[in-house]
């Protein structure tokens, strides 16, 4: 059984522009239905999907069926107004305004929360992590609200100070988590924490002439080598590619971060399998 465990069914893997474009005028639901297809005839049986703003993953959800796909999603991304997360999410300033998006995502039949605790790397500057970072006391609170309501929380995060945080605060995953280490994958084993990498939205950039190739080795190489030292000391790793984004085609993307993991020596499923039973609607 092949696990997606964070995708986003509204990327083509090639454009974030055109794919949004292509549903602004109103859901195309072909598309949605397409994408579904290429992963179901990859082997996905399971894709959590990471959200956006403009419903296609709760359309998804509502299709996977027809594809034999468990599907999971946030609906969508919460972020504070100002940090990462607009180009999927909706922004709140108060946690009053927090607690309201919550509900929402609840009334629209969202199976977890998504929050960002960090940026990107921006690749094009060293692989610096972009953007400011929320503090302990936030984090606290939002994934307490989330988890009161029922909710399991996964947490984009990068840098290691970012990444203890999230997961002292209670995350259920952290998404991506580039410049993890031994301080980091210490708390996760305290924790419980699953750590889903993606890869492959580094190592598939590699050669493909947008960046500085050796910026993204130098990313990578470690990256791996955390994700070999987790292994090691039992954090649960998942298979997640972050599909669709570039150079992450649905489908195979999922089966190029599979590759990656089993090349390191890692079997996710004990991560997956995990991912698949905390992160459904418990409300």
């Amino acid at each position: 059984m092949l696990f997606e465990c964070h995708g986003h069914i509204i990327l083509d893997g090639v454009s974030y522009t055109d794919s949004v474009e292509r549903h602004r005028s109103g859901l195309d639901e072909i598309f949605v239905k397409n994408n579904l297809k290429i992963c179901a005839e990859s082997g996905v049986k399971f894709y959590r999907d990471g959200g956006d703003k403009h419903g296609v993953s709760v359309f998804a959800k509502k299709a996977a069926g027809m594809f034999d796909i468990d599907y999971r999603t946030p609906s969508y991304i919460i972020h504070k107004k100002g940090y990462y997360g607009s180009m999927f999410g909706r922004a709140f300033e108060s946690m009053l305004e927090f607690r309201a998006l919550v509900a929402e995502a609840k009334d629209a039949d969202a199976d977890f929360i998504k929050i960002t605790a960090s940026g990107l790397l921006d690749f094009a500057n060293g692989g610096s992590v972009t953007g400011a970072a929320l503090t302990s006391e936030e984090l606290f609170d939002m994934i307490g609200i989330a988890h009161g309501e029922g909710f399991s929380v996964m947490v984009h995060a990068n840098g290691a100070d970012n990444i203890i945080r999230a997961a002292e605060a209670g995350a259920d995953s952290i998404e991506h988590g580039f410049y993890m280490d031994s301080r980091a994958l210490h708390v996760m084993t305290q924790t419980g924490a699953v750590w889903v990498p993606t890869c492959v939205t580094v190592s598939n950039l590699i050669g493909a002439g947008l960046y500085n190739d050796e910026v993204l080795r130098s990313i990578l190489q470690k990256h791996e080598a955390a994700l070999i030292e987790a292994s090691m000391i039992g954090v649960p790793v998942a298979c997640g590619s972050d599909a669709g984004a570039s150079f992450v085609p649905q489908g195979s993307g999922t089966l190029d971060e599979l590759s990656v993991l089993n090349s390191l020596g890692i079997d996710p499923q004990q991560g997956n399998r995990r991912i698949e039973e905390v992160f459904r609607r418990k409300c």
